[in-house]
């Protein structure tokens, strides 16, 4: 599927997420929202950016390409979900020209990109057909459904984009960490044919894993390297809880569990020990040494717009001809997840 077999929203969409690729953000593109598994809504895009080393900007863009896009209604309702999701900002890209859209947005801190706007963006040629586009890279996806990999490979991608939106601190740093070695595992015994979706689909689990890590560590930043080690470490090895709070169900759990037996001996210490052992097995250091360095949190967030590239790039990169700092960051994925290096940087 070319850009050109897309819809008119859909291009729009497109145009707009390269525009804002451009000028610097992370961005997301058809995000689901849910609760308790109820569809709530599609976020058209998200944006991410780091204003400064403690600073992180999240931004919800709706996107309405219609003869009529009501657009006072969509500011409504654009910033009623920024509000319901916590973020820093929002958008609202219209082909309304009014200037009282515009007046309406300011008065309630919703920016309009309007009409005009949008007509000098369409109108120009000024950017590059490089990329593939969202619904390109989900049929590519949907490819691996039916091959001897099996899965949901698609809602599987989706559900990693809503971690952004729902989950942005440890516990998401370890759902999308599962994904990975997933798709670890696959690469490292990818035929020819399916390699290349595959590197997609693991770049762009990375450069989600990174955005996760990047907005959980801006408060660890100036922290000596020996703590954010340690507070890294027990994110993925505890998330977002943290340590305490697991010891606290772990004590919960074991006395819920002597009740019910009754008499019959229980050792609630071993449990516990045992317990804890499994969590000291994580190797979680591994990924509490690299990414705690300054060098790693300075370029996080650049490196994950450069993986995302990669996703969505025409032509599929061989992680053997990544960056260096690309292949390290997989390297550390492989060890983390006891891969052999060699059968993934191939």
């Amino acid at each position: 599927m070319s850009n050109l077999d897309l819809k008119k929203g859909e291009r729009a969409e497109e145009l707009l997420r390269k525009y804002f690729l451009s000028i610097g953000y992370y961005v997301l593109r058809a995000v689901e929202f849910k609760y308790h598994g109820f569809d709530i809504t599609d976020i058209d895009l998200w944006l991410y950016s780091r204003p400064s080393p403690i600073s992180r900007e999240r931004t919800n863009v709706d996107i309405k390409m219609k003869k009529q896009p009501q657009a006072l209604e969509r500011v409504l309702w654009t910033k009623g979900l920024q509000k319901v999701l916590n973020l820093e900002k929002c958008i609202v890209a219209t082909t309304d020209k009014r200037p009282d859209v515009t007046e309406f947005g300011i008065e309630h801190d919703v920016l309009i990109l309007d009409g005009n706007f949008l007509s000098k963006l369409t109108s120009t040629e000024r950017y590059d057909d490089k990329r593939i586009s969202e619904e390109e890279f989900e049929n590519i996806l949907t490819l691996l459904d039916s091959s001897s990999y099996g899965g949901n490979w698609k809602q599987r991608y989706r559900k990693s984009k809503a971690v952004l939106i729902t989950k942005l601190n440890f516990d998401g740093v370890n759902h999308l960490l599962d994904d990975i070695q997933y798709y670890l595992e696959r690469v490292a015994t990818s035929e020819n044919e399916s390699y290349g979706p595959i590197c997609r689909a693991l770049y762009s689990s990375i450069s989600m894993l990174l955005i996760l890590l990047d907005y959980s560590i801006k408060d660890i930043i100036f922290k000596e390297h020996e703590e954010r080690v340690k507070m890294i470490s027990e994110g993925i090895r505890y998330g977002i809880d943290g340590k305490d709070q697991a010891k606290k169900l772990l004590s919960m759990a074991t006395t819920l569990i002597s009740s019910f037996v009754g008499s019959a001996p229980i050792d609630n210490t071993a449990i516990t020990a045992e317990v804890e052992n499994q969590f000291k097995s994580i190797p979680a250091e591994i990924i509490g040494n690299h990414f705690s360095t300054t060098q790693s949190m300075k370029n996080m967030f650049h490196l994950a717009i450069a993986f995302e590239g990669l996703a969505f790039g025409k032509e599929t990169v061989r992680t053997i001809d990544l960056e260096f700092e690309m292949k390290s960051i997989l390297g550390v994925l492989c060890d983390f997840n006891s891969i052999d290096r060699k059968k993934v940087i191939r």
